[in-house]
């Protein structure tokens, strides 16, 4: 291994290559005690105690963002790679912290679901999830559950939620002519919302 790069980010942190094509950023002070430097092979020992350290930094890292928000397991690893931890470090920390049950993508899931159900349509709900690194799998399994405990309930949310739109919209289906009410509908499915439940939500 053979430190082919040394870049300054910010003032306390420098970013280092390995053979062209793998990074970390380190602090300042953890480039002279291991003295890093450009052009040197890292010897066995030196790159054993590094990585050794790198784990303990992820790892008090993720408790550090854990204290404050769950995440999900792409949004952890996201966030330890922009901090310049490497693939392997970032890999490792997460998966320890599935196996603490610090991470769970389930639990996260269903808690986003929990709290954002009653204001966002199904779609919504879908992208927000996937967006926040729940896999597609992961994301219809756990809608599929809550609609089935929540059909009903669930199509009523909806129905007020595009009412509420429309009131906010200053829109009147009783006085709304053929383009107004078109163009409506164009706005509400694009807010994920079923044909069926604006049909329910635009009737008088």
């Amino acid at each position: 291994m053979q430190i082919t790069d040394l870049t300054p980010v910010g003032k306390t942190k420098t970013r280092v290559t390995i053979d062209y094509d793998r990074t970390l950023v380190l602090s300042n002070r953890d480039v002279l005690q291991f003295d890093l430097r450009r052009d040197r092979e890292i010897p066995e020992e030196t790159r054993e105690e590094l990585w050794k350290k790198l784990r303990r930094d992820a790892l008090r890292k993720c408790g550090s963002l854990l204290k404050d928000m769950d995440y999900t397991e792409k949004s952890l690893a996201g966030k330890l790679a922009g901090n310049g931890f490497p693939e392997e470090i970032v890999r490792e920390a997460v998966e320890a912290m599935k196996e603490a049950h610090y991470v769970d993508d389930r639990r996260f899931a269903e808690s986003y679901l929990q709290s954002h159900a009653g204001s966002r349509s199904r779609l919504r709900l879908r992208m927000d999830l996937l967006n926040k690194g729940i896999s597609s799998d992961l994301a219809d399994e756990i809608l599929a559950e809550w609609e089935e405990e929540n059909g009903s309930r669930i199509f009523e949310e909806e129905v007020g939620q595009i009412r509420e739109l429309l009131r906010k919209r200053h829109y009147d289906p009783a006085t709304a002519n053929w383009q107004e009410t078109q163009k409506t509908k164009a706005f509400l499915m694009r807010k994920g919302y079923s044909s069926e439940v604006i049909r329910a939500a635009l009737q008088d």
